[in-house]
């Protein structure tokens, strides 16, 4: 009974995690962008833009990496700061937030995108950008241009919703972030090693576990 006792709380834990990432399926993005090449100051901007009828969405950022600096400057209706959580929406024209970032390294963060814009038909779209400026917004750094992009395309003649990915500038990566379900199977590929051992060192003992007395 011993092997039962302690196999079904371990399922039971698998299972948890499976339906936390159940709920938590959303696609989430790594965004990196090397500055290696640059010194001095610069902005970090994000925007999160959209015609007014489109469907409502958020933008998710998190996990930031870098050499980030104060804020420089945000619209009504964004929430949090760097480097916790920020979120900005793209309703009544978008939002913006800007900080300071000292360059000459890795910058990073995590974003996803709450909201029914997949599975709400629409023709508008929206779009989401992160671009470095010079300190004083006279041009960009390095290539013109954001260094990545997300155009969140809504439901539209039958076809689901996408979110396309690029990387305008060429300068920076975006990765897919693996979502949580993909722990749930490493969780149980995990458990099923432990109790092939554990069955494997019973074997090799000779005898099988006392039962009765664990109960």
């Amino acid at each position: 009974m011993r092997n039962v006792k302690t196999f079904v709380p371990q399922c039971l834990l698998a299972c948890t995690l499976f339906a936390h990432g159940a709920a938590q399926a959303v696609p989430s993005y790594h965004v990196t962008v090397n500055t290696a090449a640059y010194t001095g100051q610069a902005l970090m901007d994000f925007t999160f833009l959209a015609n007014a009828g489109a469907t409502p969405a958020t933008a998710v950022l998190n996990n930031f990496i870098g050499a980030f600096g104060p804020e420089f400057d945000r619209s009504t209706g964004v929430i949090g700061l760097v480097p916790g959580q920020v979120s900005l929406g793209n309703q009544g024209g978008g939002s913006y937030f800007t900080q300071w970032v000292s360059l000459g390294g890795l910058f990073g963060f995590d974003v996803h995108f709450d909201g029914a814009y997949a599975s709400t038909k629409n023709i508008d779209a929206s779009q989401f950008n992160a671009t470095l400026y010079s300190g004083d917004f006279g041009g960009y750094i390095g290539a013109d241009g954001s260094f990545a992009a997300f155009e969140l395309l809504p439901l539209s003649n039958g076809s689901p919703g996408q979110v396309l990915v690029s990387s305008p500038n060429g300068m920076g990566t975006v990765s897919d972030v693996p979502e949580p379900s993909g722990l749930f199977l490493g969780g149980l590929a995990i458990l099923g090693v432990v109790q092939r051992r554990k069955h494997r060192r019973v074997q090799a003992s000779g005898h099988a576990p006392a039962i009765g007395h664990d109960m």
